[in-house]
């Protein structure tokens, strides 16, 4: 009976753990997102938007639901490509247009966490 109660709670651990990987990914992103917004020079902005790129790869990598994997895969990327795009505004010492391009990156991440926001007790209710 021990063992079975082991088992199970093993196996409990395991199905909670993949979420609270991405969340903390997803912690690190947001840290290194902000770091780089409030950077006063070109080296720490690429610093931390190179770190944040990195993250994002790593974020990529996380099983999706099959159902909204696309279209998670698609923001992720959209998110690098304007994260790179910002690195290129701060390698010109554009810091301000560098900004700008981020704010479309905080605009991506609110648009697609929307998809992964689970449904109201209205929308179960009543159905989209």
């Amino acid at each position: 009976m021990k063992f079975f109660f082991v088992i199970l709670m093993f196996f409990s651990l395991s199905a909670f753990a993949q979420p609270s990987d991405l969340n903390q990914l997803m912690k690190k992103m947001g840290l290194e997102y902000k770091l780089a917004v409030k950077a006063q020079s070109a080296d720490v902005m690429h610093k931390h938007l190179t770190q944040f790129i990195l993250l994002v790869e790593q974020a990529k990598k996380h099983p999706f639901q099959q159902e909204k994997k696309q279209k998670s895969i698609e923001g992720l990327n959209l998110t690098i490509t304007d994260a790179k795009k910002a690195i290129a505004f701060a390698e010109r010492g554009q810091l301000d247009d560098a900004r700008a391009v981020l704010q479309k990156v905080d605009s991506l991440r609110s648009q697609y966490h929307k998809l992964h926001e689970p449904p109201s007790f209205w929308q179960l209710l009543f159905g989209q």
